[in-house]
């Protein structure tokens, strides 16, 4: 499966996603619809928190001195999403 995985083009990987949704939506009923939404959620949630703990591992592990180290790219980044994000609320 890792393989797999690791050999789909992104906006394919995504494509399939949309075609899987759309499959579903015609033979389900509104209430199925969003049962098995939340389901598909609830499976993706799960495997979001269980690769975050895991990359907290790796990086404690990866870490020589102790400490986690954040580089100045990262929270360039992190900043200027904050400022969009905050223009954003105050348009609103």
């Amino acid at each position: 499966m890792k393989n797999f995985l690791s050999e789909i083009n992104p906006p394919t990987f995504s494509l399939t996603a949309i075609a899987v949704g759309y499959v579903l939506s015609n033979d389900l009923d509104p209430s199925q619809q969003n049962t098995v939404g939340n389901w598909f959620m609830l499976v993706g949630q799960v495997l979001c928190t269980n690769a975050a703990q895991q990359q907290v591992i790796n990086n404690n592990n990866n870490d020589t001195n102790g400490q986690h180290i954040v580089n100045d790219f990262n929270m360039d980044a992190i900043k200027k999403s904050i400022d969009k994000m905050s223009d954003e609320i105050n348009k609103l």
